[in-house]
């Protein structure tokens, strides 16, 4: 290069900016030709243009900006290309009042700024927008010992920003949902269980004392012995979870008063690092006094109704007996106590389930407990499906009249006969159905009765009523009882499972 040629090699590279800030008649500028920079200047335009990182360039009185492809991206068509060259305060007029005492301060000597994660709003395609920047300001010096311009490196982090924020509220959410549960939560750290949070439910349960901060045998001394500080070791030591149910605790709310007994549902969970190691414990869990308070109390009204419908029924067929005894009927005598007996099992089966439902195995076993024989002449098998009261009463009393009639003229009149009862669940269009089957085996011919009793009165109207559909066949074989219903129709009512 001859020494006519200027010397503007700096500004070599860069890419777009590089090639329009090489382009442009810098000479019609405060700045002059490229070649009369100051050496700071010359240095410092060179950085910019040859990294990857957005950086800005004000300089002089003026202002006069550089700025690097880098940079570029983050401006709008409203200011690229224009920006470059122009002054300072009248490309950024609209966010002078944030930017511009900074630039003064820098180009007073005072030192550089530095902004992290501030919200600097500007105009980009046509509509401002909220941007917030991660920046310093830096000054250039100049030889003569002032500050010629202000470096800016930057990054526009609104993206990282929006994401923090929607973290912060997520967490916020969290943190509100863990506060306001209805089951009692707390954490705790390191191998003496030092309480790290813990939430409303949690502070109540233990009566609101202070124990952040301490370690589990400090801050409820009272429950040692109960096993709940080895539970909390063990889960510590093995990072396997426990899970307690029904567990007595004793806690001492108020030192003038006796210790008060609680029974709590509960899990500890262990925290796992991502390196393995346990630091801490997840403590959630139920205080479950006020049911179980609740389930003792229905289950003495159940033993008392079940006393009192056992002296009924009692009362009844005494009644009975004393009515029919000497008039020729002993027959319809037997037959009424008999089926009394039945109704009565089936209640038992009722009250041991709070009168709401009954389990079909029960039920079943519960009816034929009478007829059996000894010999292993019933065969049962079925899944645990739980039905209604009325299907309870109902079927107990229809297996009672099938088991009486398969004694006096079915199945059960042989020593080789045998009833197989069966029942499940399947899906019949889509539909979840109930199907159970009584099926004697094994004895002599049957037929079809000439008149209709109460069992078969029974089976056609009570059992269709209860369950839907009812088929009853009088085959040589031996008879056959078939139920259809859908699941929906026979299902115990929901309740609370105290």
């Amino acid at each position: 290069m001859s020494s006519e040629q200027p010397n503007i090699d700096f500004l070599a590279g860069g890419g777009e900016m590089g090639a329009l800030t090489r382009a442009y008649d810098w000479s019609s500028t405060p700045l002059g030709a490229p070649e009369t920079w100051p050496q700071s200047l010359r240095v410092t335009v060179r950085l910019l243009l040859n990294t990857g990182h957005p950086m800005f360039i004000w300089w002089g009185p003026q202002l006069i900006q550089f700025y690097n492809d880098a940079y570029r991206h983050t401006m709008g068509p409203e200011r690229h290309p224009t920006a470059l060259g122009q002054g300072g305060r009248e490309c950024w007029a609209e966010i002078w009042d944030i930017i511009g005492p900074q630039i003064d301060y820098v180009m007073a000597g005072k030192g550089s700024t530095w902004d992290e994660d501030r919200l600097v709003p500007v105009t980009r395609h046509g509509r401002r927008e909220n941007v917030w920047w991660t920046y310093s300001y830096g000054p250039i010096d100049i030889e003569d010992g002032g500050v010629g311009g202000v470096l800016v490196v930057c990054t526009d982090v609104t993206q990282q920003h929006l994401m923090n924020e929607a973290l912060n509220t997520q967490t916020r959410r969290l943190r509100q949902m863990f506060e306001q549960s209805p089951g009692f939560m707390a954490v705790v750290r390191g191998s003496d269980h030092v309480f790290e949070l813990t939430n409303a439910a949690y502070r109540l349960l233990v009566g609101n004392r202070d124990i952040i901060g301490k370690p589990a045998r400090e801050a409820i001394p009272e429950i040692e012995g109960q096993g709940y500080f080895e539970l909390l070791d063990r889960v510590f030591r093995t990072g396997k979870a426990h899970v307690g149910r029904r567990m007595p605790l004793m806690l001492q709310l108020d030192a003038a008063r006796p210790p008060k007994q609680l029974f709590v549902d509960f899990v500890y969970a262990p925290i796992v690092e991502a390196s393995g190691e346990v630091s801490g414990i997840f403590v959630e869990g139920f205080d479950i006094t006020d049911h179980m308070r609740a389930e003792e109390h229905l289950r003495l009204i159940n033993d008392e109704l079940q006393h009192r419908v056992k002296n009924t029924l009692t009362v009844v067929s005494a009644i009975a007996s004393q009515t029919l005894r000497g008039t020729g009927n002993d027959i319809a005598l037997k037959k009424f106590q008999d089926r009394l007996a039945a109704f009565a099992n089936a209640h038992d089966s009722l009250t041991n389930a709070n009168w709401v439902a009954a389990s079909v195995q029960e039920v079943v076993e519960g009816a034929l407990a009478p007829h059996q024989t000894g010999r292993g002449q019933f065969s049962l098998s079925g899944a645990n499906i739980i039905i209604g009261a009325k299907q309870a009463l109902s079927l107990a009393l229809a297996i009672h009249e099938l088991s009486t009639n398969a004694i006096k003229y079915g199945a059960l009149t042989s020593d080789h006969g045998r009833v197989e009862i069966s029942w499940n669940e399947s899906l019949e269009r889509d539909m979840p159905t109930f199907r159970f089957l009584w099926q004697e085996i094994g004895g002599p011919a049957v037929g079809k009765p000439s008149k209709r009793g109460f069992g078969s009165q029974l089976i056609e109207r009570v059992l269709t009523s209860d369950f839907g559909k009812v088929e009853v066949s009088y085959k040589p074989t031996g008879l056959i009882c078939r139920l259809t219903a859908p699941m929906d129709q026979i299902r115990a009512p929901a309740t609370l499972d105290l």
